[in-house]
């Protein structure tokens, strides 16, 4: 039976181990700490993700995310608004942030996904841009902030609503969907998986 050779990335030690299946967890007899975890279904799993991701992009960028009505003005913001008025107000750093963690990374990261798991599919692994993609989605994979990003949303929310008449929008619930999609792949993508097609091509 082939085994492979993995390091735990808690302790160091190196542990043997054959193919697992689909659903199991190896874990180092050392520190239990876990070294492989085999997703089930994870090429499938990973395309609806991200594809419903991709589709959420447009509102959860563009449409607003909350309207705010105090006496008698009523204005309301999107994320993209929100990247724009920072830039107005020569804020470029926090614009810039914004713009790359919130909109740029997350989006990126969901076209990579769907496309290395199109390739996997399609049986692209031995073609030269592949294996480019999946090192490009592992270096993007710690990029995107959204989850900082909401927690602002919800830290102006509790400032504001003392203040001014609040309103949720689709925008919001957009959001917070985008920002499930992108922090799943994390649970649905088996980056291990990937590389172990790549390494043997079969």
């Amino acid at each position: 039976m082939h085994q492979q050779q993995f390091a735990c990335l808690e302790c160091d030690a190196l542990i043997q181990l054959s193919s697992i299946a689909e659903g199991e967890v190896a874990s180092c007899p050392r520190c239990h700490h876990k070294v492989i975890d085999k997703k089930h279904d994870s090429i499938n799993r990973t395309l609806a993700v991200s594809a419903s991701g991709l589709l959420l992009f447009i509102p959860a960028a563009f449409a607003p995310l909350m309207s705010m009505k105090l006496l008698s003005v009523e204005s309301s913001a999107s994320v993209y608004s929100g990247v724009i008025a920072l830039w107005g107000n020569e804020l470029f750093f926090v614009a810039t942030l914004v713009f790359l963690f919130c909109l740029f990374a997350p989006l990126i990261k969901l076209v990579s996904a769907f496309l290395v798991c199109l390739g996997y599919k399609f049986n692209s692994h031995q073609q030269a841009w592949y294996k480019q993609l999946l090192v490009f989605y592992h270096h993007v994979d710690s990029w995107e902030m959204l989850e900082v990003f909401l927690i602002g949303i919800l830290v102006s929310i509790i400032k504001l609503k003392d203040m001014a008449d609040l309103s949720y929008n689709i925008g919001l619930l957009c959001f917070a969907a985008f920002m499930l999609c992108v922090l799943s792949l994390k649970l649905t993508l088996d980056k291990q998986m990937l590389w172990d097609k790549l390494n043997h091509g079969h």
